[in-house]
């Protein structure tokens, strides 16, 4: 009796959780973040043949709202991303926007893009490289300070990547 009352508790209890998370992931539409379309920005990116970079966030993560707060509204960060030809779009993980996927040119909803970059958790920043038709370059998981971003930013930008490895960009003064 006592082992069946404690497997209904758990059941409840892991319920109202995952409930509740899908809750707050699923509400974020609304949120700052996520004001802009992000099939605006990778339309762009396209037709411009600029790098494109997804990063891929939901509403109640903190770390995504790091990122946002200290590294993409930082001016630096967006001069640097001007300066080397990169879009960057924000895809709520959770949303119903259609989007373009920038590999296959297929639309989907941000929810299936996500599901299509296998994302597990955020943020997940996706690098789609011009240069070789908007294949994924780079899955970077978790948040980048500012500093480092901008150095990925100028890696891609001065098409080091084509050639070194980002870690000997590093070592030599972030040249080739």
């Amino acid at each position: 009796m006592l082992k069946r009352l404690f497997s209904t508790l758990a059941v409840v209890f892991l319920s109202l959780v995952v409930f509740s998370c899908q809750e707050k992931g699923g509400s974020g539409a609304s949120s700052e973040k996520f004001k802009v379309n992000p099939e605006t920005v990778i339309q762009d990116a396209l037709k411009n043949k600029k790098f494109l970079i997804v990063i891929f966030e939901s509403a109640d993560c903190k770390y995504c709202n790091k990122l946002n707060k200290e590294v993409l509204s930082d001016l630096d960060f967006k001069q640097s991303a001007i300066k080397n030809n990169v879009d960057i779009a924000i895809v709520n993980v959770y949303g119903q926007r259609e989007v373009t996927d920038p590999e296959t040119g297929k639309k989907m909803t941000e929810e299936a893009l996500a599901l299509a970059y296998r994302v597990q958790g955020y943020p997940t920043i996706n690098v789609f490289d011009p240069d070789s038709n908007f294949k994924l370059l780079y899955q970077i998981p978790g948040y980048i300070p500012k500093e480092d971003f901008i150095s990925l930013l100028n890696f891609l930008g001065s098409k080091c990547y084509q050639k070194v490895r980002y870690q000997d960009f590093m070592k030599k003064g972030q040249k080739c």
